[in-house]
């Protein structure tokens, strides 16, 4: 068949050409479910591999999309749960779970086999960085679709993420699934939705316990979008100093990762726990508590910037243009890993303001500041009434 030979000629040579025909065919024509587990198994050992013999390992890594914390804290939770944890992950933008991570200082995203073995027995949490090491084939194909517009082919989106999960032997995945119109892996619920069953049964096949998790993607999940507006989030929560925009999205996180483990919990969680399960980490890693400690209270100081109410009304926020609006400022930088701009959120959506009001606070490098500004300029709207919003649907 044409399709194993396109797979196996890419997987034989991540050159362009073979990327590019690979893309091109799945664009117009789908993969089998077989076709995705070769695809996925040929993309985890293109690379090292880990293996934990009779380990239980778990993950909640997302389908991409802007103003959410999943992954950063879902791994905490269930760490905290009693789960061993081991993430690997790609660079995301505005604001990936490895991204924000990088940005403390000493925090090691490319560990070898030894580290690795050595973190998780310690700490029973480790996330690191897709790279040549771990992957390749598949940080090759996906920064290939991410410069040719080809993020949202479901199959590649399935065979991408099972492939990291094949590769360091994970055995209990829970995929939070975030909807949204421009998103990678469904335009509606609908399709969400069987895109996730898919996914539950090529997991399935492949040895892999999983479950889906549909988010509203078109909504910030929560107020803080960006890196360095990420550890202030985070900081906030391990101070207690959380409003309930922020609360109930921790709350959202602790619901998809009691789901996933196999210790439950009927009694909530602990702040304390949660803070001492992510300092251990970031400790292991060999970061530094005090830089993260200390990007938190820059970044506050930084957000000196005011965003008004234009009128009376309803708030609405277009998340999509947020996203490219931090992406461009973000792409000025050289820095893989660049944190020049972001954006914390007053109001939450769907809520009523009055003229004048601060909806939203933001910082920027100085000589880029008014073209954030400006861009920033159509992302909220007052309307006269409010929208319908899904929430939050498990799928097993």
């Amino acid at each position: 068949m044409k399709s194993h030979l396109l797979i196996n000629n890419f997987l034989e040579d991540n050159s362009e050409m073979n990327m590019q025909a690979l893309v091109n065919y799945t664009r117009e024509f789908d993969l089998t479910d077989s076709e995705i587990v070769l695809l996925a198994k040929g993309l985890a050992y293109s690379g090292f591999t880990c293996s934990f013999k009779d380990e239980i390992l778990f993950d909640i890594p997302s389908t991409g999309g802007p103003a959410s914390l999943s992954t950063l804290i879902c791994p905490i939770f269930l760490k905290v749960l009693g789960n061993k944890v081991l993430k690997l992950g790609v660079p995301g933008r505005p604001a990936g779970g490895i991204d924000v991570l990088s940005q403390i200082k000493g925090y090691n995203v490319n560990p070898n086999n030894h580290q690795i073995e050595k973190w998780l027995k310690k700490n029973n949490y480790v996330h690191f960085l897709a790279n040549h090491n771990y992957t390749p084939a598949d940080a090759n194909l996906f920064n290939f679709r991410k410069n040719n517009n080809a993020l949202d082919i479901q199959a590649l989106v399935i065979s991408s993420l099972l492939s990291k999960k094949i590769a360091v032997g994970l055995t209990h995945v829970g995929l939070d699934v975030r909807v949204s119109t421009f998103g990678n892996f469904g335009k509606t619920w609908d399709e969400a939705r069987q895109n996730g069953l898919r996914f539950n049964r090529i997991a399935a096949i492949l040895g892999i316990q999983s479950k889906c998790f549909l988010t509203n993607g078109e909504i910030p999940q929560q107020p803080y979008i960006g890196r360095g507006e990420s550890i202030l989030a985070l900081n906030n929560i391990f101070s207690k100093t959380t409003d309930n925009y922020l609360l109930e999205h921790i709350e959202q996180c602790f619901i998809m990762a009691n789901s996933l483990s196999v210790c439950k919990s009927n009694n909530g969680y602990s702040v304390d726990d949660v803070r001492e399960a992510f300092y251990d980490n970031i400790k292991t890693q060999e970061g530094l508590i005090l830089s993260f400690e200390l990007i938190a209270e820059n970044i506050d100081v930084q957000h000196k910037y005011n965003i008004y109410a234009s009128k009376d009304g309803i708030l609405s926020i277009n998340l999509e243009i947020l996203r490219k609006s931090i992406q461009n400022i973000q792409l000025k930088s050289s820095d893989a890993f660049s944190d020049n701009c972001g954006v914390i959120l007053k109001i939450k959506p769907n809520t009523y303001v009055r003229k004048g009001e601060i909806i939203a606070t933001f910082r920027c490098e100085d000589k880029y500041k008014d073209i954030f500004e400006e861009n920033l300029s159509s992302v909220f709207t007052v309307n006269s009434y409010k929208v319908n919003i899904n929430s939050f649907e498990e799928i097993i």
